[in-house]
């Protein structure tokens, strides 16, 4: 368990002593949590997190199978991450499991965690999209539990209406559909689906995670700019279910790789079926995102930069009319590690919790 007063990390631990705090006072119970995948880019992130969160007790850690025990990250070193076990893992007992996992890893261990009374905040792909037929093509990896698909909760957190809170699996959304998702949707019944819907998206190099691929390497990334995975990303058939495009409507995604080491920067060129004015795209937002703390909404014409939002769990939101209301530029930013992953992660167990839904974010 985490000792949150001096910051060390014992995993595996069957029984937790209960914080106390002002002179002994016992504190509200915490969830119990652990983390499969803590020691790649969004594993750490959140282990960050949940380190500090007030309601969140880290019963266990683990790294990859076959892996050596070791510190999640070096600028955590105290937190301590366990070679994976199942049964070390259920050893711990915790209420909820946070998987930062490959796609194929999670889709095979989401459902015994489930089976055997855990709720599972995966951050995979594994459950996104609700028709396992698309998995073959898009992940390379044939669905073995099409059931939970229909099941589990797409977290888009502030698109969540009441159905995290009793979710016994959460799909946390993809690092470049929540930039595209969270600016569009609002949108999507004003989009003139006869024209294509065009997103343009840049990211830093972590969000392909840890990998010692030539092309993500310092010598192949820094002073460069490309495009890659085009009609081929799998987060493509995740945006186009989110705008409700069907299989017909023209999507367009293009992803970028910048040379940086995070963000994620989406401009998005759209048309509309009538034209619209700033007020009312500015209505629009304002009331979609009336409760969202971790968004901002700028005023027409005003576009977000992604050093704003870097290292932090907000995404900022901005757009721009053409063509006498006929069309729109809209520019979103996020960190892909956090908003893109780690803290929305976050957001949804707070949600699934009844927390305040920046607590261990703000």
């Amino acid at each position: 368990m985490l000792n949150k007063n001096n910051n060390t990390m014992e995993c595996g631990g069957t029984a937790a002593l209960q914080a106390t705090e002002n002179g002994g006072t016992a504190a509200a119970v915490q969830k119990r949590v652990a983390v499969v995948g803590a020691t790649g880019y969004a594993g750490a992130e959140l282990t960050a997190i949940l380190a500090k969160h007030n309601d969140a007790e880290i019963v266990a850690l683990f790294s990859s199978s076959g892996s050596t025990r070791g510190p999640v990250s070096p600028s955590l070193p105290k937190l301590i991450a366990e070679p994976f076990t199942y049964e070390a893992l259920i050893a711990a007992q915790p209420e909820i499991v946070f998987l930062a996992t490959p796609n194929e890893v999670s889709a095979d261990l989401a459902p015994k965690l489930v089976d055997d009374g855990m709720q599972v905040i995966d951050l995979s792909g594994a459950f996104r999209l609700a028709d396992p037929g698309l998995y073959p093509n898009w992940y390379g990896f044939t669905h073995g539990h099409p059931s939970l698909l229909n099941e589990a909760v797409y977290g888009l957190t502030e698109w969540c209406n009441g159905e995290l809170k009793n979710a016994r699996l959460v799909a946390n959304p993809g690092c470049y559909p929540t930039s595209i998702l969270l600016a569009l949707r609002p949108l999507t019944y004003l989009i003139d689906r006869s024209q294509p819907v065009i997103c343009d998206s840049k990211s830093g190099v972590s969000g392909a995670g840890k990998k010692s691929d030539l092309a993500w390497s310092f010598a192949e990334v820094a002073g460069n700019f490309k495009a890659y995975a085009v009609g081929q990303h799998r987060h493509e058939p995740e945006i186009r279910s989110g705008l409700h495009l069907g299989d017909r409507a023209p999507l367009v995604f293009v992803p970028h790789l910048l040379p940086t080491v995070r963000g994620i920067l989406s401009t998005m060129h759209i048309g509309f079926t009538n034209p619209i004015g700033p007020d009312e795209i500015t209505s629009i937002y304002q009331s979609t995102f009336a409760n969202a703390p971790l968004v901002r909404v700028f005023p027409h014409g005003a576009l977000p930069e992604l050093k704003n939002v870097v290292n932090t769990p907000r995404a900022e939101i901005g757009f721009t009319l053409l063509q006498g209301g006929r069309r729109a530029v809209v520019v979103s930013v996020i960190d892909n590690l956090l908003k893109g992953a780690a803290s929305q992660a976050v957001q949804n167990f707070n949600r699934m919790c009844g927390y305040e839904e920046v607590e261990g974010l703000a």
